[in-house]
């Protein structure tokens, strides 16, 4: 994490490392509706496919590798908002906090990137199985470039998230 110039670093007040003042909870309380609502949906579209229709199929299998990213995703954020000073204003960190507070935005960044490209790969693997009999051949070409396409910018982002301290 890079620090802001002088002339933003000199317009901060003064530290408040005995009673920093909170953001609340809303980052919480937002994370934990949204992920009951992907777990939910998640597990319905598991249930039709599974259940009623008898069949699983390759976006299926994307889709919950997506929602585990995501679950990881929205674990690091809560523990990152209640223990790593995510909601506090950043002149209220102690320094020993701010390394840490890194290490765990890697891991979001991480998490996020994941979660995003199983979530691409899911949508372009039900493409796949729309088209599949169709007989539309440029279609397939199509997809074929946006899976590596999605495949390249994955492995970029994750190699960017890695090296970009270097």
């Amino acid at each position: 994490m890079r620090l802001p110039p002088l002339s933003v670093l000199s317009t901060w007040p003064a530290p408040n490392y005995t009673d920093p003042k909170l953001h609340g909870h809303a980052l919480l309380v937002v994370n934990l509706i949204f992920i009951t609502l992907v777990i939910t949906a998640v597990v319905g579209r598991l249930y039709s496919r599974i259940m009623v229709k008898q069949w699983y199929g390759t976006d299926d299998s994307m889709i919950v590798l997506a929602l585990l990213f995501t679950i990881g995703m929205t674990v690091v954020v809560i523990l990152a908002n209640e223990s790593f000073g995510w909601n506090r204003h950043v002149w209220d960190l102690t320094p020993s906090m701010i390394p840490e507070a890194g290490i765990i935005a890697f891991v979001a960044k991480l998490m996020f990137t994941l979660a995003a490209t199983f979530t691409r790969l899911s949508l372009l693997c039900f493409y796949y199985r729309l088209v599949k009999d169709s007989g539309i051949t440029w279609f397939n070409w199509v997809l074929h470039a946006s899976v590596l396409w999605t495949v390249a910018v994955a492995i970029s982002f994750v190699c960017e998230t890695i090296w970009l301290c270097v």
